[in-house]
């Protein structure tokens, strides 16, 4: 009886992602059960805000009136984050060379919340029925500054770590089913099931890792490892592998190029996969500049994901990072600013000798092809086909496509294959009918 209920057992597990995913042969979605979604692991790369002088340093944690294990979980999580990702730091309390004094000036745990969200139920009045959920919460908020021995400080500011999910009080979380697909997520992944709610120890430790990885990415070069669900059915399944390739351009072409889904719940789960590509392309770029386009690419697309499908969870967290990173990029981008103009004054003041070609003050060329102009080319009535040609085949251009920036284009009636065709050139230095130009210019001679 035993081997019996075995064998039973390990085919109902066998069969668990046949169940999850046969009802997701056509539409788009993440999967129905743990085991059947589509995972990959994004390398999120950010540079530092600011600096730690030296090669020693002493962390200093204090909470007054708070948890007396919050100070020491957070000094250790920091410690240990720092080290990792520069290897030439170390720890020491006598005479470091950086001081990075913190103090955890809120922490909540509050109560799990009860809420109800109606769900679809084949066979309930209408279709829909109330499901019972439970809301889990918690936010730590922490103020850090680092200095050097002279005490001139090197970096500051207030962080604050957050945790918001909803999970389902009933149904997949009870009985046998989700006992087992618990079961096959720990011994197939070795991870948490984040279907199922934190315990107040990990959500403790959760809050401390997110505060302390946020501190140590204005000090350090951080490369962290973000879980990333893909959207898929319905066609998306091509670019998913491309994804898990990391082939993102292929990836990002597909999907722009792809007919929207009719339903904007549906399309929805488009938008976010596109998302995804901008956000790791963000994080792969070399160049500050490109990795915060790439990241304001990608906050558009999780923005239009949740516009159209409000009630689906996985497009919030997505949402909350990109705002994040963002928010780093900006300050990198606040901090240069004010060199770069520095430099340009500079230059100003003292023109070169010789100038083979005007440029503007963006660095591009004075004939470069830019928003205004394609815009006057749609207001002229101009067909699309005519104004992407112009756009593909311009010599130069210098485009403006922050978020801003598309919501202008967007604003003055420019199409959205139009906005493709602008940032597929954006993203294409010198289009090829100008190498083979350049290369019977240069045999006529």
């Amino acid at each position: 009886m035993r081997r019996l209920g075995r064998k039973f057992l390990l085919g109902v597990l066998i069969g668990l992602p046949v169940m999850g995913g046969a009802g997701s042969i056509h539409a788009q979605n993440f999967g129905n059960l743990i085991v059947n979604r589509k995972k990959i692991v994004l390398q999120r790369k950010l540079p530092p805000t600011g600096h730690i002088e030296g090669t020693t340093f002493n962390v200093v944690v204090t909470a007054a009136g708070l948890q007396q294990d919050l100070p020491t979980d957070l000094k250790s999580t920091l410690e240990s984050l720092l080290i990792r990702d520069d290897s030439r730091l170390r720890t020491e309390d006598a005479h470091p060379d950086t001081v990075i004094s913190c103090r955890i000036t809120s922490y909540s745990q509050p109560q799990p919340q009860h809420t109800s969200q109606a769900v679809l139920a084949p066979g309930a009045k209408g279709g829909m029925q109330n499901e019972d959920m439970q809301r889990v919460t918690g936010v730590l908020t922490v103020s850090f500054q680092a200095k050097d021995r002279s005490g001139h400080s090197l970096a500051a500011d207030n962080v604050t770590a957050k945790f918001d999910e909803e999970y389902s009080a009933t149904g997949a979380q009870q009985g046998i089913l989700h006992s087992m697909t618990h079961t096959v997520t720990h011994l197939t992944k070795g991870a948490q099931d984040d279907d199922t709610p934190p315990t107040p120890v990990e959500l403790h430790d959760r809050l401390i890792q997110q505060a302390a990885q946020q501190i140590a990415s204005h000090l350090v070069n951080t490369t962290e490892q973000v879980d990333v669900y893909l959207a898929k059915g319905g066609g998306l399944d091509g670019a998913d592998k491309l994804m898990d390739q990391k082939l993102w351009s292929r990836a990002l072409e597909q999907l722009e190029t792809m007919k929207p889904f009719p339903k904007p719940e549906e399309d929805a789960y488009r938008l976010y996969d596109l998302g995804v590509v901008n956000e790791a392309m963000g994080y792969a770029a070399e160049d500050v500049q490109k990795a915060r386009k790439d990241l304001q690419e990608a906050s558009i697309d999780y923005g239009k994901a949740i516009d159209a499908k409000p009630t689906e969870k996985y497009f919030l967290e997505p949402q909350n990072r990109i705002d994040t990173a963002l928010a780093h990029y900006k300050t990198i981008g606040d901090q240069k600013a004010p060199v770069e103009a520095s430099a340009s004054t500079a230059a100003a003041r003292t023109p070169s000798a010789s100038s083979k070609g005007t440029k503007t003050a963006s660095g591009a060329p004075a004939d470069a092809l830019t928003n205004d102009q394609v815009i006057s080319m749609v207001s002229a009535g101009l067909d699309e086909a005519n104004i992407i040609d112009t756009i593909k085949h311009a010599k130069a251009v210098n485009f403006d496509l922050s978020v801003q920036g598309q919501v202008d284009l967007s604003k003055s009636k420019v199409t959205g294959p139009v906005i493709t065709a602008m940032k597929a050139r954006a993203r294409t230095p010198v289009p090829a009918t100008h190498h083979v130009a350049a290369a019977a210019g240069k045999s006529a001679s």
